[in-house]
């Protein structure tokens, strides 16, 4: 197999958790700009926006399962290309940073999605190639969110592991534990079900339409960098016309 193939249906999975996002933000900014009452705490939605972040985060695992296995192909699977890519994700967060701190102010992003899988990145790299030593690490880094999500604190120092202060709150917050755990299971299911960048299961993509979401899933980075300003955008215009 070419190593710089690409697994239609990963790229479609990835659309379509891109798909969710944008519209869970949009439900989440009607709401936020009081263009209509949304409870967005509800079971339903709260169970939406939970299943959307688990499915990115998965994916974002089993992508750097297949990157691994597409550099050992390569001959370059060094840990400075995982540090870069890392801390260039971990500087978009940092943008984002600074972008919510401006504006809104109020909920400004500290260690969001784009923080968490930047540090992901760089701190999954011992447990690539090895599915059960990252299941068994990924078991407990869930353990250790599960314990932290029951104190507070009465500074920020911890937030990236994910130990809040008590008046915490920020409009997008994915810290290390549980969310590494979800990025390791993911990894780890990459080793097993595309091991040697092969896929390891019989799927007919031709007879899927898997093109569209494909190539959402393709620009997920550039999309998640415009959709929250393009939906904003729409909403103040069509608030001035209100």
């Amino acid at each position: 197999m070419n190593g710089g193939k690409r697994f239609v249906e990963v790229d479609a999975l990835r659309g379509i958790a891109v798909i969710m996002m944008v519209a869970y933000h949009a439900l989440f900014d009607l709401d936020f700009f009081s263009v209509t009452e949304i409870d967005m705490s509800s079971p339903p939605l709260w169970l939406a926006g939970r299943l959307t972040a688990f499915l990115f985060i998965f994916i974002a695992g089993l992508s750097l399962s297949l990157s691994h296995s597409r550099r050992i192909l390569e001959g370059d699977a060094s840990f400075s290309a995982y540090l870069n890519r890392g801390l260039r994700i971990f500087g978009y967060g940092l943008i984002i940073t600074l972008a919510t701190w401006i504006y809104p102010g109020d909920g400004v992003i500290l260690f969001g999605v784009l923080h968490f899988i930047g540090a992901g990145i760089i701190l999954s790299y011992p447990f690539m190639g090895k599915p059960w030593l990252a299941l068994m690490a990924a078991s407990l880094s869930i353990a250790a969110g599960m314990i932290l999500s029951g104190f507070r604190a009465d500074y920020p120092w911890l937030l990236w592991a994910g130990l809040r202060p008590h008046s915490f709150y920020s409009l997008d917050y994915f810290p290390l534990f549980p969310w590494l755990g979800v990025m390791l299971t993911g990894m780890s299911a990459g080793d097993v079900l595309y091991r040697g960048y092969r896929r390891r299961f019989d799927l007919d993509t031709g007879a899927l339409p898997l093109s569209k979401p494909a190539l959402l899933g393709r620009n997920s980075l550039k999309i998640y960098f415009i959709h929250q300003p393009v939906i904003i955008m729409i909403i103040l215009v069509l608030n001035s016309f209100r």
